[in-house]
């Protein structure tokens, strides 16, 4: 439960940093491409959301696996972020801030951060 409660606490310093970073390189994007990239940010965000709920701790068979799980699920999750994030700037820049959407993500990030935690047998 704690090595879960660090990956997660890394994953959200590194995911604020990049959000700043990203600010600042997509406000340097031609407006005339924004609509390719959100069409682009769209298509790829499922691959990492469908691998993040595939994993399980429950059938966990060693301490190296269960190492495995956490750098698989570390990867996946800061790769839907990172994909979020950048999806929501770029939203912000075409059409400003739209509420649904916006709570939406934070639902899902809800749900994925808690999924996280979901099975673990401690």
């Amino acid at each position: 439960m704690k090595e879960i409660i660090i990956k997660n606490i890394f994953l959200h310093i590194l995911l604020v940093i990049f959000y700043y970073f990203s600010k600042f390189e997509i406000a340097s994007i031609n407006a005339s491409n924004l609509e390719t990239l959100v069409l682009f940010v769209w298509l790829i965000v499922i691959a990492p959301i469908t691998s993040n709920f595939v994993y399980s701790y429950k059938n966990n068979i060693s301490r190296i696996w269960n190492i495995r799980w956490h750098i698989s699920t570390f990867s996946s999750m800061l790769v839907i972020w990172i994909l979020f994030i950048i999806l929501d700037l770029l939203l912000l820049r075409m059409i400003w801030a739209v509420v649904s959407f916006r709570l939406a993500i934070i639902i899902f990030w809800i749900a994925v951060v808690t999924f996280d935690f979901a099975d673990i047998q401690e």
